[in-house]
């Protein structure tokens, strides 16, 4: 499964885009989360692979940006919770090097 970003804007977020594409292409997608209202917002899925490039496809022509989120990644071997940074999600701040970004599509569609 791959993960997609969904960003819907105030012209477009009243629309039952999400549920349509769904329906139109027969492809079950995950709400990990979401984040609407009436000025627009922002939905991330999981979708599978292999059907990736048609899923972005369909919502772009829409009118949704897809954006693909790098994903954050922790060695626990080498974090020490230093307290550097309290979200724990700082890759700068990591002295020990523990927290590296992961690029999740290396090929994904443009």
């Amino acid at each position: 499964m791959d993960r997609i970003l969904l960003r819907f804007s105030e012209e477009n977020v009243a629309e039952p885009i999400t549920s349509q594409v769904i329906l139109e292409l027969g492809i079950p997608m995950r709400i990990v989360t979401a984040t609407i209202n009436s000025l627009g917002g922002d939905i991330l899925v999981e979708v599978p692979a292999v059907h990736l490039k048609k899923i972005v496809k369909a919502f772009r022509d829409k009118g949704v940006i897809v954006k693909f989120p790098k994903l954050i990644e922790v060695d626990y071997d080498k974090c020490f919770d230093c307290g550097a940074c309290p979200c724990g999600l700082c890759v700068d701040a990591c002295p020990a090097r523990a927290i590296t970004l992961v690029e999740q599509h290396r090929n994904h569609p443009k």
